[in-house]
């Protein structure tokens, strides 16, 4: 549309500091004009991409729907503060400590730029060890805040001094380096942008028309100097300071604008309502899990402590247990979405010592059962009864897979009903034992088995596996 070619912006300059690795070429009265760039997909199909949007059968989305678990990254100027100010908090959320309303009395805009942006050296940041961490863990992809609300941008760009390469002693591309680290590891790097900007009427370099040409700029770099960026994740979506408006125009607007220049990326439902919305590709529940099994695809991004604090708390103590995170992924998946924890690098750039063994045994769980997660999709055709289970199957539908979260009580036995017939069943964590097997009974193309649990019980989620021999488990 219109619109969306007149705000395509193209900044040359950055892609060449990117390339560079050295600070901006930028200085900071400098005013730059943007140059207009040829769209990556003609104007008139804009429509086309609105009314296709969604990833439940788009192949651009099966790399989403196969990973099933990610990784949140909320890292900015907040994290040095750890949620406190002035000897005083701690101020939640953390990473909005100078916010709006009341908020604003914690630290104005112009201190939280001068001093905290002086002090910002987060120099035990390690992008392979992040990745590392996050890899064994068995998360797939990483979603990192490139801009939160205060405006602050972790990457190096042309549009504001209001970076991490320019305002801060770190002095170092996050974008960049996290970036090229995913790539050089195997999981998929996604960026996080606020479509609200608490800070960008003081900041933003002359020669922009309107907050959204500023915006568009700023996409316009983070799709285009950091190699293919397959999901975009909008926040911050209503209306601030005049800006923006949640409306289908603008969301259609904001959505059309980031497929033109990433053809085969991934937004989500946050470019315009959010929420219970339809807008972009998939829908983004906050610290909830969905109740039943889906018709849009999800994915429940949840914080790791208990509270709604997104940014590192400094002192926080109330960290959730692995046991409960992976019941939760295991509840996301088997209803038709994925699971993405969240994490507050502290002041020093690391992952706090909590999160970390966390994701230690995350991961002892998701290297053993990880058959019965990725690539799977869910199985309402298999039926349980007794204890607590998730049930989901293979793509191919050739193995269906019970989750069994708790056992019944007092040695009770499951019961498994499962399309199909000639079934074997084993367990996918050899080191349990054996499954107590009662008697197959075949019925109607479908087969029943009572099960008891094997010798060892996993403490968060035993895995069984149940494949056709003669008949393979199939959907009705």
């Amino acid at each position: 549309m219109a619109t969306m070619n007149r705000y395509l912006l193209l900044m040359t300059a950055c892609a060449a500091m990117a390339a560079s690795g050295g600070r901006s070429l930028a200085q900071p009265d400098e005013v730059r004009k943007p140059e207009v760039a040829t769209p990556a997909v003609a104007a008139d199909s804009s429509e086309t991409l609105w009314q296709s949007r969604g990833c439940v059968d788009d192949e651009r989305g099966q790399w989403f729907r196969d990973a099933k678990f990610g990784a949140f990254i909320h890292f900015g100027l907040y994290s040095h503060l750890g949620g406190y100010y002035d000897g005083k908090g701690p101020y939640r959320p953390a990473e909005q400590i100078i916010g709006l309303g009341d908020r604003r009395a914690v630290i104005s805009a112009a201190d939280y730029r001068t001093k905290v942006g002086g002090a910002f050296n987060p120099a035990k940041f390690d992008a392979a060890k992040w990745v590392g961490l996050m890899k064994k863990a068995g998360q797939k992809y990483v979603i990192l805040t490139a801009k939160h609300h205060d405006g602050f941008c972790m990457f190096r760009t042309a549009t504001t001094g209001h970076n991490v390469v320019e305002a801060t002693p770190f002095g170092r591309d996050v974008v960049k380096e996290l970036s090229e680290e995913c790539r050089k590891q195997g999981l998929v790097f996604c960026v996080y942008y606020s479509i609200g900007d608490w800070c960008a009427a003081d900041v933003q370099k002359p020669g922009f028309a309107s907050y959204q040409e500023y915006m568009h700029a700023q996409l316009q770099e983070l799709l285009t100097n950091y190699g293919e960026i397959k999901m975009l994740w909008f926040d911050n979506y209503w209306y601030v300071n005049g800006q923006w408006k949640n409306d289908a125009a603008h969301a259609k607007d904001l959505y059309g604008f980031a497929r033109s220049i990433s053809p085969r990326a991934l937004v989500n439902d946050r470019c315009g309502k959010g929420a219970a919305s339809t807008d972009g590709d998939y829908a983004t529940p906050e610290n909830q899990l969905k109740g039943s099994l889906q018709s849009r695809y999800f994915e429940v991004v949840m914080t790791n402590t208990d509270d709604d604090n997104w940014g590192w708390v400094k002192g926080a103590t109330n960290y959730r247990k692995p046991a409960q995170l992976i019941k939760n992924l295991i509840d996301s998946v088997s209803k038709g979405g994925n699971f993405v924890l969240n994490v507050g690098p502290n002041a020093e750039g690391e992952f706090p010592p909590e999160h970390v063994a966390v994701l230690e045994e995350i991961g002892k769980w998701t290297a053993v059962n990880g058959e019965a997660l990725y690539g799977t999709v869910p199985a309402p055709e298999v039926n349980t009864e007794g204890g607590l289970c998730y049930t989901t199957r293979s793509r191919d539908r050739k193995a269906a897979f019970i989750h069994v979260v708790k056992w019944p009580d007092a040695g009770g036995r499951l019961q498994i009903d499962v399309p199909g017939v000639g079934m074997s069943i084993e367990l996918l964590d050899k080191t349990l034992g054996e499954i107590s097997l009662g008697a197959e009974s075949s019925h109607g193309g479908k087969s029943r088995f009572t099960v008891g649990p094997p010798a060892k019980v996993d403490p968060y989620a035993t895995v069984i596996k149940i494949t056709g021999a003669g008949g393979t488990p199939h959907a009705r």
